[in-house]
């Protein structure tokens, strides 16, 4: 049986770990910060667990994901493609 990607990649430890430099990243950037502003901390932890659960999942690890779609997950948020390029250029190493 082939490995999978969820395996090489380090499993949930290490998927966990990069979702959380991600948003902390996203977090950061002065475009896209506005996505997170006047969330609670228990909102933050169920957006950041969907998120590890999603990767886990999309790369054939163990987890199932119970979010809702990519596309209906950002449905009305007004993303633009200069979100997207942002997301790219978000500062890399910059904690929260």
């Amino acid at each position: 049986m082939p490995e999978t990607l969820y395996s090489k990649l380090g499993g949930y430890d290490a998927i966990a770990a990069v979702s959380d430099a991600i948003l902390q990243r996203l977090q950061c950037d002065p475009q896209l910060s506005r996505f997170w502003k006047h969330r609670r901390k228990d909102g933050m932890r169920r957006e950041k667990q969907l998120l590890i659960d999603f990767l886990c999942a999309s790369a054939g690890g163990p987890l199932y994901y119970t979010g809702r779609d990519i596309k209906l997950s950002h449905e009305g948020m007004g993303i633009s493609e200069s979100y997207w390029q942002a997301f790219h250029r978000a500062p890399r190493g910059h904690a929260r």
